[in-house]
């Protein structure tokens, strides 16, 4: 986590890319998403620099450099789902500079 806050910190994409590969939890969850390693795949071959799976799940996300590789990603990605018959959407969103707010 450190990793990935400096490096969108310092704008180091490389640095982002390496701080989204989990080797300890991910593995585990990822066996109660089905087609979890296909959908990741897809949209590393779109050219995303990271895909996981959010916090303890469903949701997976990816981060990419533009709006582009990340709707082709989103693209991709759904059609994994859309092709093995199990429901999803997807969102394409630019990152929040803000962060938390207290309403």
């Amino acid at each position: 986590v450190g990793g990935l806050i400096i490096g969108l910190f310092n704008n180091d994409l490389e640095l982002i890319s390496r701080s989204l590969n989990d080797v300890l939890i991910e593995p585990q969850r990822a066996e109660l998403i089905p087609y979890f390693n296909e959908v990741k795949q897809a949209a590393l071959d779109c050219g995303v620099l990271g895909c996981s799976i959010s916090g303890a799940g469903p949701s997976i996300f990816a981060l990419s450099k533009n709006t582009a590789i990340a709707e082709n990603a989103a693209e991709a990605m759904q059609a994994i789902f859309i092709k093995n018959k199990i429901k999803s959407t997807t969102y394409v969103s630019a990152i929040n500079n803000e962060g938390a707010v207290i309403c």
